[in-house]
């Protein structure tokens, strides 16, 4: 009769975790920095990051998506212009009457059907 052996994570592994998108960051306290990376220090009880995004103590932030349809443009701007220094993933809308010189990869872009235009969004699906 064979035992199975229950795997026990090392301290060096992990889960990947992704919050919802209409989550909000008010009410993170962040710790760690340099190469040890950014952290989680605390979750402030009852603020709107406790109630939208499943956050815990110790969790180490890899990447973080920031959605500009609530977003001013003066926001906007500052953020993108912060954000020149590093590595970017971006979620374009594009028209159709653009001249397709450089096809884009098919599963890459998602059609959208709006009055008169029919743009396309270029993202991760």
């Amino acid at each position: 009769m064979s035992k199975l052996k229950q795997e026990v994570p090392s301290p060096e592994s992990g889960v990947i975790v992704k919050t919802a998108k209409d989550g909000c960051a008010e009410g993170l306290i962040y710790g760690g920095g340099g190469k040890e990376g950014i952290f989680i220090k605390e979750v402030v009880p009852e603020s709107p990051a406790s109630k939208s995004l499943k956050l815990k103590q110790g969790d180490q932030i890899l990447s973080a998506t920031v959605y500009f349809d609530n977003v001013s443009y003066e926001d906007a701007i500052q953020i993108m212009e912060h954000a020149q220094a590093y590595k970017v993933k971006l979620c374009l809308k594009r028209n159709p009457d653009i001249t397709e010189t450089e096809p884009a990869v098919e599963s890459d872009v998602i059609p959208v059907t709006t009055l008169k235009l029919s743009p396309y969004i270029l993202c991760d699906v």
